[in-house]
């Protein structure tokens, strides 16, 4: 037990000197390492010098050598420390300032006559057209004219027809007048009123079979007499039919009393 305890006590005593001698050859190191100077060279340089002592054996009378330790001087670093250079670049800096119109320079001299603005001329309203009504019917000699613009086309593939009407003096419906519908060597004959099964005045045609709603026709409608004597006593409204995808119903067609 007793060596145990001995066995520690060596192991500290020798990691104390251990210790000891590092710090020793710590402050050895510091003590011989000179201050850092500054020189005026470019590239910092590094300079080391190591000295070294050749160590042997000391004979003596005794019959083991004995050595002897000499400590190894430390090499010294020399730090240089240049100072950078700076480069100084001049950099034009645009004006920001606007430059100034040239100013105008007053020269005295007489008096200036001063010239008005021109006048525009003074501009006429020109009066807008009026809208242009159906023609009024005009007197040729005819008992009633036909009213030029009156007739509606619209759009009818069901049923192909004409229908209008006849008025008098007031614009009051004409009944008992005979119209006639001509197409190419086709002709036709209507009464107005109740006796043709119509509205007072009026009168109405469906002249093609529905092979025909495809075709050209050319539709002329006067008043005449009678069927029996078809002598006109109207000028004559002409209907241009071409396709009923085009128009298919002519509506409005009006016959007015001229006297």
């Amino acid at each position: 037990m007793k060596l145990r305890y001995l066995v520690i006590l060596g192991v500290l005593v020798f990691l104390n000197g251990f210790v000891f001698t590092v710090l020793f050859l710590m402050f050895s190191r510091e003590m011989a390492s000179p201050a850092p100077t500054e020189t005026a060279t470019v590239v910092p340089t590094m300079e080391a010098t190591l000295t070294s002592t050749p160590l042997g054996p000391t004979p003596t009378d005794t019959p083991q050598p004995t050595h002897t330790y000499t400590p190894e001087p430390m090499p010294t670093n020399t730090i240089v420390i240049v100072p950078p250079t700076v480069t100084h670049t001049n950099t034009p800096v645009p004006p920001t300032s606007t430059p100034l119109p040239p100013t105008a320079t007053f020269t005295p001299g007489g008096p200036t006559e001063t010239v008005p603005p021109p006048t525009a001329p003074p501009t006429t309203p020109v009066p807008e057209p009026p809208s242009t009504p159906p023609m009024p019917p005009t007197v040729g000699g005819w008992d009633f004219v036909y009213v030029e613009g009156s007739v509606i086309a619209q759009l009818n593939c069901g049923s192909v027809y004409l229908h209008g009407k006849i008025t008098g003096i007031g614009g009051e419906p004409v009944d008992g007048r005979t119209v006639r519908l001509r197409w190419w060597d086709n002709t036709a004959f209507n009464v107005s009123g109740s006796a043709g099964g119509h509205d007072p005045g009026t009168w109405g045609f469906s002249p093609l079979s529905q092979e025909q709603f495809h075709s050209h026709q050319p539709f002329i409608v006067d008043i005449v007499e009678s069927e029996a004597n078809p002598v006109p006593i109207s000028n004559e409204a002409h209907i241009g039919f071409t396709d009923c995808s085009v128009a298919g119903q002519f509506t409005n067609i009006t016959f007015a009393y001229a006297q």
